[in-house]
């Protein structure tokens, strides 16, 4: 860059850098001018082209020719004295534009492609200077992948460049986020699929790095925010030997660098701006930025500035993005002690601050001054993404969300979410591919668990926190960053742990729906700190390679099928089989085709692709769903009503009804209530894309009044009836299956009637039957008496709880009645809702059979008690044995009516004890067994 100096007085003085005319590829090239006089005030410069002039203390001009121009300044001193000062200013003439140089191009594998910005001959006295390794030759043999630039220098030192990206056909690219390193010594490499682990890393550090790669997944430096580290691991030194001092990040800033490509005029990206965030709680709360150029030191990269502050003071939050649109980097950083956010724009003419915007909560206190800000992915189609700031307690935690447009850079507050009290301290923050979900990280603090948690943004603010899914939870484990990653998996940091958490499927809509592992990466002995890498956010993007797309899942409609090619621009061939069974296609240079399924299912769609460089098969799953069968909701309705019944008459996964523009069903059958148009759907499909539909014109005059009658209820066991009481109507259709006027009811329920009249008007009620306890009764159902003993009995009709009793054969009102006849008596109960419980029992006459035996009886001939004499009734099969002390039956009759005399074989037995067994059977029990009983009678003489 040449310099000079322009004197007017010894005071005086102004400075010019870029003393060439404006290469027309270039915008942003121009010619600077800086006054020195630090006592001016105003300016007026004329820089000697036309009437090019400017008012700021340090303009731009751009020339459009080389030349000699006489630049002057009149600039207006403290106190409104006037200085004029003049400098002839020599504007060099640019190198002439590269010759046949190529486009971006991809080769095959073991191809070598020859770069030559003048193959017809080159200006005399011209350097080159290539990137990536600094070559300073003409040509430069490529046969790998990546960016490859070249800048001309003239001896004037004016210069241009141009770059070319160089494919390697079916070579993965847009990998600058591949490589991380964190915490203690630890890293991943996710070139690979899972990512593997780095043990070889020099980073070790509580919390914020950054890393980057190139476009292949090739590290090129990473950082902790105060040593640079090379693809070695090596640091990395200043291209100024002896001029290197430590960046000013710490290792207790939350994100304490971030490393963000600097953009140039036609050359690749070999310039990185290396910002670092000091520690919140030391004295400087500096924002820096140092500068890396990548040509240097073969390759390896050297730092040519360092430690250019931004601004004081400062919270520990950085981010970047890149506006895909123009190739430019966004660049957040947030002021500590107000709401202020500085937003810094890395275009091909330099790092500039942008603009400012005072929005959402002041960070004005220590705590709030840490956590993670994170940007989500961008709109495809608006470039406007989301913004998430973590703004930590005591007391509170709270997340603040803006929007951020990546073509205009312009910052708008969308709303502050209060995630409940601190500690623990919220830390991380990640956002899903879609933006959808949000997940924060608690970090647990003074005995207080550590949490991770998952907010859907699609649902209304006020159920935001309490429809949040906890994710994982620990008492001993400290929480910290979150991270997504390049395969599409959110990861999460465990302080001292030899793993990081995944989020395997950061869409999920459940706990098991999101695949959360605690163990989810080993770190190959490694262990994970607070922090995780720091990276422009879309350089961890998940990354699509060649394959298809498909679009249309439905049975019996094309589906359309997009090949992206392997190695563009190299032209393809394409055959497909789209049923998976080896019945390949034709060959076609096309890349679009169709095929339409007629049964629904899991296909593996199969893509050959070829091309000079390469052949090969890609397979990807489709999935097609049934369309619903077409329906048919009838004529057009034109009828008097309550409402017209409508069915779809289809199996499907999802009813739609639509009327006046708003979904007012979402079930297969309808009752449509007032006149108009009404739309039905019914969809398959996850996202409801295979459907059928059928619309009807409803016209619907209203009927005269009709009501049931009130909602009403039953005791339970009884019922009731419901009868439609107006005789103007003369058709009913119950929804008991009934067709008559009325209906008997024995269950509760809810009953409704469609009534017509002689106008074929219809009408419809429902009435609501509840049902009301009924008395409970314990009533025996039998109860014995023996009617010759002259016997009664108490009926019990033992109900439960207060009732009321009626005995109808004697007008009792009591629970209990004695009897003293055979028959049937009801008993009636009344509890306190009305309801009536009645219940029978049956009297019996029914005997049990009774026996007297003497024990002792005296045959001695006086005439008192000579015979043994045995009283019985409603007995029947009576025998009775008596035996001596031997054993023997002395005695034995099967008739009452006998009688002993105390003799055996006709001999007087002597005086004693005599046992005997007795046998019967009942007379009014016949189906007991036989009764026995033991006794003995004394003999006495």
């Amino acid at each position: 860059m040449l310099l000079t100096t322009g004197y007017a007085k010894a005071q005086t003085q102004f400075l010019v850098s870029g003393q060439c005319m404006q290469n027309p590829d270039c915008e942003a090239d121009s010619t600077s001018f800086r006054d020195t006089l630090s006592t001016a005030i105003a300016w007026q410069w004329s820089f000697g082209e036309g009437a090019a002039t400017d008012t700021r203390r340090n303009p731009q001009h751009s020339y459009m020719a080389p030349g000699a121009y006489n630049v002057t300044l009149t600039r207006t001193i403290r106190g409104g004295s006037q200085q004029t000062v003049s400098q002839v200013v020599n504007i060099g003439e640019l190198p002439p534009a590269f010759q046949e140089w190529k486009t971006d191009t991809t080769i095959c594998p073991g191809d070598t492609l020859i770069l030559d910005p003048y193959p017809n001959g080159a200006p005399a006295g011209a350097r080159f200077v290539w990137y990536p390794k600094g070559d300073t030759t003409q040509t430069l043999n490529v046969d790998s992948s990546g960016c490859y630039s070249v800048e001309v220098i003239l001896p004037n030192g004016c210069k241009i460049q141009d770059r070319i990206n160089v494919k390697i056909c079916m070579e993965p690219s847009a990998q600058e986020g591949a490589k991380w390193y964190f915490g203690g010594n630890a890293g991943l490499d996710f070139s690979n699929s899972p990512p593997t682990p780095i043990t070889d890393g020099k980073a070790n550090t509580p919390e914020g790095t950054s890393s980057i790669a190139n476009s292949k997944g090739q590290l090129l430096f990473y950082s902790d925010g105060i040593t640079i580290w090379n693809k070695n691991s090596e640091v990395m030194p200043c291209f100024s030997p002896g001029n290197c001092a430590p960046l000013k990040g710490s290792p207790n800033s939350t994100q304490s660098v971030l490393i963000v490509p600097q953009p140039t005029c036609k050359g690749c990206e070999y310039l990185f701006n290396v910002f670092t965030t000091s520690d919140i709680n030391g004295g400087e709360k500096l924002l820096t930025v140092s500068v890396v150029d990548m040509r240097r030191n073969n390759g390896l990269g050297a730092i040519i500035e360092q430690n250019t502050t931004l601004q004081t003071p400062t919270t520990e939050r950085i981010v970047s993005a890149r506006n895909d649109r123009d190739s430019t980097y966004w660049v957040i950083s947030h002021d500590y002690g107000t709401n202020k956010f500085r937003v810094f724009h890395a275009t091909d003419g330099g790092l500039n601050e942008s603009g400012t915007f005072d929005l959402g909560i002041a960070h004005d206190s220590l705590n709030k001054a840490e956590g993670y800000m994170k940007f989500s992915s961008p709109d495809t189609a608006t470039g406007q993404r989301r913004l998430a700031v973590i703004v930590p307690g005591p007391p509170k935690n709270y997340v603040d969300l803006f929007y951020f447009n990546d073509s205009t850079g312009t910052l708008t507050h969308d709303k502050t979410v209060d995630l409940g009290a601190a500690p623990p301290v919220a830390y991380g923050i990640e956002f899903s591919p879609s933006g959808e979900k949000m997940y924060i990280s608690f970090k647990g603090e003074g005995g207080t668990s550590s949490y991770l948690k998952q907010y859907d943004l699609t649902l209304p603010d006020s159920l935001l926190t309490e429809t949040a899914i906890t994710i994982d939870s620990s008492a001993t484990r400290q929480f910290g960053a979150l991270q997504f990653g390049p395969d599409g998996r959110i990861y999460m940091a465990i302080q001292g742990s030899e793993y990081l958490a995944v989020i395997g499927e950061p869409e999920g809509n459940s706990l098991t729906g999101v695949e959360y592992e605690r163990d989810g990466v080993n770190l190959g002995g490694r262990n994970s700190q607070l922090g995780l890498p720091n990276m422009v956010q879309d350089f961890t993007q998940e990354s699509s390679g060649p394959g298809f797309e498909a679009d249309g899942f439905c049975t019996n409609e094309p589906t359309t099928f997009q090949a992206s090619p392997i190695c563009d621009p190299i032209e393809d061939s394409y055959q497909w089989d789209f049923l998976g069974d080896g019945s390949f296609t034709s060959p076609s240079k096309e890349t679009q085709a169709t095929y339409t399924y007629t049964q629904p299912g899991t296909y593996m769609v199969r893509l050959r692709a070829t091309n000079k460089c390469k052949d090969t098969i890609i397979v990807q799953p489709v999935t097609i769903y049934e369309t619903p069968p077409q329906f048919n909701l009838g004529d057009d309705k034109d009828t008097c009503g309550a409402f017209v019944p409508l069915d779809m008459g289809v199996e499907a996964e999802v009813y739609a009804w639509i009327n006046r523009g708003r979904v007012v069903s979402r079930q297969r059958t309808y009752n449509a209530t007032a006149t108009g148009r009404y739309i039905a759907v019914a969809f398959n499909g996850p996202q409801g894309e295979c459907y059928s539909a059928d619309t009807i014109e409803i016209t619907l005059r209203r009927p005269p009044a009709f009501t049931i009658g009130p909602d009403t209820t039953l005791c339970r066991d009884s019922s009731i009836v419901l009868r439609v009481q107006s005789d103007r109507w003369i058709e009913f259709d119950w929804s008991t299956g009934e067709d008559t006027r009325e209906v008997t009811i024995g269950q509760p329920g809810s009953y409704t009637v469609i009534v017509k009249d002689r106008n074929d008007c219809y009408n419809s009620d429902t009435i609501q039957v509840g049902e009301l306890p009924s008395p409970i009764l314990n009533l025996a159902p039998e109860n014995v008496i023996c009617l010759p003993d002259g016997q009664s009995v108490i009926l019990d009709a033992n109900g439960q709880g207060q009732l009321s009793y009626l005995w109808p054969h004697s007008g009792d009102t009591t629970r209990t009645v004695t009897v003293n006849q055979e028959g049937v008596y009801v008993v009636e109960a009344t509890n306190e809702f009305g309801c009536v419980a009645a219940k029978s029992t049956t009297v019996v006459d029914k005997c049990e059979p009774r026996f007297f035996i003497p024990d002792a009886f005296t045959p001695d001939g006086e005439g008192r008690n000579e015979i043994l004499e045995i009283f019985g009734a409603y007995f029947t099969n009576f025998s009775i044995r008596i035996y001596n002390r031997w054993g023997e039956v002395i005695y034995a009759s099967n008739n009452l009516e006998d009688r002993w005399d105390g003799t055996y074989k006709g001999q007087k037995v002597l005086p004693g004890a005599y046992p005997y067994v007795l046998s019967y059977e009942s007379l009014y029990y016949p189906e007991r067994n036989p009764t026995v009983k033991r006794g003995s009678v004394m003999v006495i003489r």
